[in-house]
């Protein structure tokens, strides 16, 4: 009776649960949890093969399995598998790189003619960009010519150099004050690491260290995922950790050195720390594809920094040598990869500041720091992490973050993290998702990809190449071809990377450091650093501190406040065209859109949450220029006199070809008004971003209007007065007078950082939980829970991941938490059938996103157990029973406490039969027993949920005391009593 649960791919580490499992002797098949769908018919394990795949009866449908020709590319993007083009979700990959497995109930793949694959983003291109960088010379040209044709054309040209101005000193000026950098290398397996299937990884980086002996704002980075080691023959990309014989590692910790030399001369501490270990072995292994893992990388090594700083020895355990190495002997190492490292454990005493703490992660690190950013405030006593950066990141779990200062990079020519998914951190976190007063923003660098901004990823570095692999593309390509387009947009290597090390350092100069002179980099402003400003064309979008705004309208719901009138309509939207789960709000983009994920990055749905609500925002149409949109300024907040500007976010809609336009009128209650188009404003909010034949390009991006009060005083609008803000279609760069915009966001700000808070949060989380297959339709439940009381209401998402054919009620919805509860019983629909599986049970995935006042906890993913009770194929062999799910809260808080187990006979001897009776388990769950930790059998509960096991004392058994165990199958729990075996007595029994 295979029970079909609406799920996707999944990988987890061992829960209590599968553990009991495991014990009484079951053997589980982790995979994708999978949507419902009808009833396959009994039949052989394979059902359906084909060149390198095969589809396999399972116990909740099918595991689908395909291998590759060869090992998939270590990039930042994940795999999925396609059974004839049908996406079935996140695919597992073996630890060669070469299968990818996924679990589907879509009833399709039992009679699937193909089996393929994709990225996450789209496309399956496993080919590497070009590996040797062009000429500089030719790219400057280039540059130039794209800006000298659009003027010769009459046109506006698809990028702007220069902002609105630059700041008063560049971020980059490597300052006066002496600094220091050396590597330290504690080993390659010298520290566990967290959620990857108990391995360890290496201590491993740099450091920047001022050397004036002084405490400094410490400053750690993260690096993304990328090839671990590199051959030493060939120069190209190599998996494994440690690296195998004929490799060497790629040091991606020692790409960030322009940000680090500048901040260490400029007095901050700062640690590039390595991960190759968690890019060896995420995506096999970890159920999350390495967030935790990273997050608690940097939460360890901030507790390493601790103690070095208070001048505790420290030392770690290589398992790769079998060697304990301490900080000298770390350093000392340090030098075979950075020689001119002097430093030693005596001189980092005092040196660091940890009431002063920034982060920084590049794609997958970006949401490694964020995860950090989550885990501490878990924390009894969190580290006082002030800002984070998080550049070009992946966000496979739709984290939300605050009391810190956020500022999102993205570039847009990213050819790895191609869909920009990493801008769900400022908008999931934005309009008072949390009751905290810091500032978010975004950055949009255009004309960069994804790796440059590391030196350690850009050729001629072995294991590199441009991620952008669409050499020929006239906007983001770089052949010869590509740059003499007059449409190209890249910017050189050297200059990309200026762009990265200048925001990078300017970031935590003005989020640590207090320099309000790079603050207008990151507040909206507009502002570049004079050393890139020549050439880069960066896009800020800004939400200010919650103390420093007043919202009019986020655009996010329908208001009484917002009214469209003649040929303009004004549909409040979420979401893209083409979601497999119902949403109550239609789509963003135009009914049959063909708009690729790529192309949309607000709507773009993340891996581990692709059905939850994404960016609702208001969709205006047009068909002439009579009509328009008003929004009613309400009383309350009609004085906006102590602000210095009022914002709106916008963008042209996919009917757009080249630009369209919007006149904005603010009028005060007196009739005075003030009017602009919108394209004299910002001209980016009005007309498409750079666009070719490439579905990767074209992207619909919100881009930010800024409208300064003193500009509205000046026309003679009262600003303490305000009544209303207008938008009336105009004729744009399209000539057309019909057309449409998406807008959010309006209000008035005065620009600042805010104020981060050093606090503990309740984290959400979800419970494991193990049922029996069933036979038709029934509905189990899944335990999602908080790790303590909030005194606000606390709400998240529950995804439970499945195929994209599922027809089951949707498998995504909102957890709301009431103030003072922990606990919801969360239910999910499944249909069971009475077919014969390959393995005895199944795990199954769930996982928790997007929360509001809370953060996400290290529990965020779950999983499903479904035990096949119609018997197995093959050589499997079937598991115990689990019994019936009772009340899972109720389960998952009775795991906290041991369940209760009583002897017949608390003393015996060998030879004396003794009964053990357990209470509190689920009806009909199988409870192994076991002595000193071997298996005594096991035993059926009873429908009041009590077990008996009569057993004999075995003959040799060591007199003394001895702990008598229970472990059950089902709710996981766990009991113990204590047998004191005495001498026996020569005649019998006592």
């Amino acid at each position: 009776m295979s029970r079909h649960l609406p799920l996707r791919a999944l990988r987890r580490p061992l829960t209590a649960i599968s553990a009991g499992l495991l014990a009484l002797g079951a053997s589980t098949t982790v995979a994708a949890l999978p949507a419902a769908a009808a009833a396959p018919s009994p039949g052989p394990a394979v059902v359906a093969s084909g060149d390198g795949w095969k589809v396999t009866r399972a116990a909740a449908g099918y595991v689908v399995s395909l291998t590759l020709a060869g090992a998939l590319p270590v990039k930042d993007d994940a795999p999925e598998l396609l059974a004839d083009g049908t996406d079935l979700g996140p695919a597992a990959e073996s630890a060669d790189g070469r299968t990818l497995t996924a679990t589907t109930t879509a009833p399709a793949v039992a009679t699937a003619r193909s089996i393929g694959w994709q990225w996450s983003t789209g496309g399956n291109s496993t080919a590497t960009g070009p590996t040797a960088l062009p000429s500089a010379a030719a790219q400057l040209k280039a540059q130039q010519k794209t800006l000298d044709s659009a003027r010769a054309g009459g046109k506006t040209a698809p990028v702007s150099p220069g902002g609105t101005g630059t700041t008063s000193a560049d971020p980059t000026t490597v300052g006066t004050g002496g600094y220091t950098v050396a590597d330290y290398d504690f080993g390659a397996q010298s520290i566990p690491l967290a959620d990857i299937g108990g391995i360890r990884g290496e201590l491993e980086g740099r450091i920047y260290l001022p050397t004036d002996h002084r405490p400094h704002p410490l400053v750690v980075f993260l690096h993304g995922r990328h090839s671990s080691c590199y051959n030493t023959t060939t120069l190209k990309g190599a998996s494994g950790w440690p690296c195998p014989a004929g490799t060497a590692p790629i040091l991606s910790y020692a790409g960030y050195d322009g940000a680090g030399d500048a901040l260490a001369a400029d007095g901050y501490t700062v640690v590039s720390i390595s991960a190759n270990a968690i890019n060896a072995n995420d995506n096999q292994l970890s159920p999350d594809d390495g967030a935790v893992s990273r997050g608690q990388l940097v939460l360890d090594t901030l507790t390493m920094l601790k103690s070095v700083n208070s001048g505790h020895p420290v030392s770690y355990h290589d398992a790769a040598t079998g060697n304990d190495v301490t900080l000298d002997q770390a350093l000392a190492a340090g030098r075979s990869t950075y020689p001119d490292g002097t430093l030693t454990a005596h001189q980092l005493v005092g040196t660091m500041d940890f009431g002063s703490i920034g982060l920084m992660g590049h794609s997958r690190g970006g949401e490694g720091v964020v995860t950090a950013g989550t885990l501490n405030e878990a924390l009894p006593h969190p580290w006082n992490i002030k800002s984070v950066f998080a550049l070009a990141p992946i966000d496979f779990t739709r984290a939300t973050l605050p009391d810190v200062i956020t500022t999102t990079l993205l570039p847009y020519c990213d050819g790895d993290v191609s869909d920009q998914q990493g801008q769900h951190f400022y908008a999931d976190s934005r309009d008072g998702t949390f009751s905290d007063d810091v500032g978010r923003s975004d950055v949009w660098v255009m004309g960069t990809d994804h790796d440059f901004y590391n030196s350690s990823w850009t050729p001629p570095y072995p294991g590199a190449s441009d991620d952008w692999s669409k050499a020929d593309d006239p906007v983001c390509g770089t052949s010869a071809t590509a740059l003499a387009s007059g449409q190209n947009i890249r910017l050189t290597a050297a200059q990309q990377y200026q762009v990265g090390s200048a925001y990078i350092a300017g970031f935590f100069e003005s989020t640590l450091g207090g320099q309000a002179r790079f603050q207008g980099l990151f507040d909206g402003s507009g502002q570049e650093p004079p050393s890139v400003a020549g050439y880069a064309d960066v896009r800020t979008v800004a939400q200010q501190p919650q103390s420093a705004r007043t919202d009019i309208t986020t655009f996010k719901t329908a208001s009484p406040l917002v009214t469209a009138t003649g040929d303009t309509t004004a549909t409040v939207c979420a979401d893209k065209y083409g979601r497999t789960v119902p949403e109550a709000l239609p789509d963003c983009t135009l009914p049959g859109s063909t708009l690729t994920n790529q192309q949309v990055p607000y709507w773009t749905p993340a891996n581990y949450a692709p059905n939850v609500p994404l960016n609702p925002m208001t969709h205006l149409t047009w068909t002439g220029t009579g009509g328009g949109v008003t929004v009613a300024v309400p009383p309350g907040e009609r004085n906006v006199s102590r602000y210095d500007e009022m914002t709106v976010d916008m963008s042209p809609d996919e009917s757009v070809t080249t630009g369209t336009d919007l006149d904005i009128t603010v009028t005060d209650t007196a009739g005075h008004h003030w009017s602009a188009p919108a394209s004299t404003l910002n001209k980016w909010g009005v007309d498409r971003m750079p666009s070719s034949t490439s579905t990767l390009l074209g992207k619909i991006v919100l881009q930010q209007v800024h409208v300064p009060t003193a500009t509205l005083k000046k026309a003679g609008v009262d600003t303490g007065r305000l009544a209303s803000v207008r938008f009336t279609p105009a004729v744009g760069a399209d000539g057309s007078a019909a057309g449409g915009a998406y807008l959010s966001d309006l209000g008035f700000d005065s620009k600042t950082l805010g104020t981060p808070q050093v606090r503990t949060r309740p984290t959400v989380n979800v419970a494991s939980t193990a049922v029996e297959e069933g036979s038709g339709p029934a509905t189990d439940h899944v335990a999602v829970y908080l790790s303590r009381p909030s005194g606000t209401p606390v709400s998240a998402y529950l995804t439970v991941l499945g195929s994209a054919t599922g027809t089951v009620a949707p498998a995504m919805q909102q957890v709301v938490f009431p103030p003072g509860t922990t606990c919801r019983a969360v239910p999910v629909p499944v249909t069971g059938d009475s077919v014969a599986g390959a393995a005895a049970t199944t795990a199954y995935k769930v996982a928790v996103s997007d929360s509001s006042d809370a953060v996400l906890g290290s529990h965020d993913f779950g999983t499903v157990t479904v035990r096949e009770d119609d018997g197995v194929t093959g050589t499997a062999t079937p598991a115990p029973p689990v019994g019936a799910q009772g009340d899972v809260c109720g389960e998952f808080h009775a795991l906290s406490g041991p369940a209760r187990l009583a002897l017949s006979d608390a003393t015996a001897s060998a030879g004396q039969s003794v009964t053990a009776t357990g209470t509190g388990y689920r009806a009909g769950e199988s409870v192994v027993f076991t002595l000193g930790g071997a298996p005594l059998g096991s035993a059926v509960a009873d429908g009041s949920g009590r077990v008996r096991l009569a057993f004999t004392v075995p003959a040799g058994e060591a007199t003394g005391s001895v702990t008598v165990g229970s472990l059950a199958a089902g709710s996981g729990r766990t009991g113990t009593a204590t047998l004191h075996v005495v001498p026996g007595n020569p005649g019998g029994h006592h």
